[in-house]
C-alpha cells in the first residue's frame, strides 16, 4: 500500500483497489490507519486531479 501510495500520489480510493485487487472500502481503512493525507495542489498535475495523498514521516 504505501509504494501504491508513492507511485500513484494522485489516484482515487477505486483506482488504488482495482490495482490491489481489494474492495475501495479496505482502501479507505488502510490509508486511515497509515495516517495517510491529502493536500490540495495549487497546480493541477498532468491528470487534473486537485489532491495528492502525503504519507506521515
Amino acid at each position: 500500500m504505501r509504494q501504491d501510495i508513492r507511485d500513484y500520489p494522485d489516484a482515487y480510493q477505486y483506482e488504488r483497489a482495482k490495482r490491489l485487487g481489494v474492495a475501495q472500502n479496505a482502501i479507505f481503512l488502510a490509508l486511515r490507519k497509515l495516517g495517510v493525507t491529502y493536500k490540495n495542489n495549487s497546480d493541477a498535475s498532468q491528470s487534473g486531479r486537485k489532491r495528492t495523498a502525503y504519507l506521515p514521516g
